[in-house]
Order: C-alpha cells, then sequence, then structure tokens
C-alpha cells in the first residue's frame, strides 16, 4: 500500500503545483499602460504640394482588442472611415466605435484635435494587455476622399509595452471617390473600390512632381 501512496502523493503535488503556476502565469499575464500619443504633421514643400486651407481633420479611433477593426487595407471602408475621408465628419465613425466597445471588443473612445500641417498634438490614452491595439483616421483635407491612419497597431508584445516608438503615415485612398484635386464633392467610386495606400499616378496633385509619396506625418507612442 505504501507505494500507491507514495505515488498518488506525487500526482497530487504534481497537479497543484501546475495549477498554482498556472493560476500565476495568468496574473501575471494581465498589465495595464497609459501613453502619450503626439501626432506630427509633415505637409510641407517639397515633398507635398500644399493647397489653400490645408489641414488634417480630428483624430478618431479606439483603443480594441486583436479581434476587432476600425478599417484595414484592402477591405471596404465603412460608413463612418468613408464620412471621414471625404467631409471630416465623426458623426458615423464615433457610432460605429461605440458599437465595437458596447460588444466589448472595444476599450475606450481616442479623439482629439488635430495638429497643424507641420505642428504637433499630443493626447492620453489608457489600455491594457486584453485590449493593447490602437486604430484611428484622419482626413487630408482638402481631398476627395484621401486619409491617414493606423490599423490595428499592438503596443503589448510577447508579454511587454512598447516603450518608445515612431510610426511614419502615409496617406491612403479611402477608395469612396474619384478625383485627383484639391477638393470636396468628387464623384463617387463606383463600385466602390477597397483601402489602398494612395499611389502617385492617383495624386499628382498632391505629390508635387514626386516619384513616390512620402509620409504626410507621424505619431508617437510613449509609455507613461
Amino acid at each position: 500500500m505504501k507505494p500507491t501512496i507514495i505515488l498518488w502523493s506525487t500526482v497530487f503535488l504534481f497537479l497543484f503545483i501546475s495549477c498554482k503556476k498556472k493560476n500565476e502565469e495568468q496574473i501575471n499575464i494581465f498589465s495595464e499602460a497609459r501613453y502619450s500619443i503626439e501626432v506630427t504633421g509633415r505637409w510641407s514643400l517639397p515633398d507635398f504640394t500644399v493647397p489653400s486651407g490645408v489641414h488634417f481633420t480630428s483624430f478618431a479611433g479606439m483603443v480594441h482588442t486583436n479581434n476587432s477593426f476600425l478599417w484595414q487595407q484592402n477591405r471596404l471602408a465603412s460608413l463612418g472611415v468613408e464620412n471621414v475621408a471625404e467631409i471630416g465628419s465623426a458623426a458615423a465613425i464615433l457610432l460605429e466605435i461605440d458599437s465595437i466597445i458596447q460588444k466589448k471588443e472595444g476599450l475606450a473612445l481616442i479623439f482629439f484635435t488635430p495638429p497643424g500641417a507641420v505642428t504637433s498634438k499630443k493626447a492620453n490614452f489608457y489600455c491594457n494587455s486584453n485590449y493593447s491595439n490602437i486604430s484611428f483616421v484622419s482626413m487630408i483635407a482638402p481631398s476627395p476622399d484621401w486619409f491617414i491612419g493606423l490599423s490595428n497597431f499592438n503596443l503589448y508584445k510577447n508579454q511587454q509595452w512598447v516603450a518608445d516608438t515612431t510610426v511614419k503615415l502615409f496617406v491612403y485612398d479611402a477608395g469612396t471617390e474619384d478625383g485627383d484635386v484639391f477638393g470636396y464633392g468628387s464623384p463617387a467610386t463606383v463600385p466602390q473600390q477597397n483601402i489602398q495606400l494612395l499611389q502617385v499616378s492617383k495624386a499628382t496633385v498632391l505629390a508635387n512632381g514626386n516619384p513616390e509619396l512620402k509620409h504626410i506625418a507621424t505619431v508617437r507612442f510613449l509609455k507613461l
């Protein structure tokens, strides 16, 4: 009987230690962080043509899970993204963000006034290891349907928070309006096309004679 008792004691001890270790690991996985987000405009000569009234619109986005998204390249733009890209209106996208948050796929809204064409703007936000992805959009105006933004940028990797990083923001074509002009009210693209990086061939008016479109802004994430 003694060998059997020893054997079962060993099994129970192993299971107890394994469960305890697993629970400790699950506790350690959850983490929280606060960040400063700083957007800096780079819309200037000679990299870009600078029209009269040039500006970015308010930045609208969210903190969310890996399983949700606000927009993605090679997908159709939602009504919210379309309205931001075409007329700079955030009303519809704020409703979309609220819906994502209600479904527990988003944690919080990110919304702040934009920088100038070559100035900076800061804001702060909270996130945690369950909600560590950042997405946002902002129109470059005046334009047909061009915008800048981030899609599903993850600040928590390998159980470590990104300490300090700067990301280049390039211009995207929302695929909802035609036209290579500075202005509003261009004809609708029929059928609607997927979101794509804006190409010089479709934005000669912005490219200012350059063979490629450089980044028009940067965003810096600094862990506080």
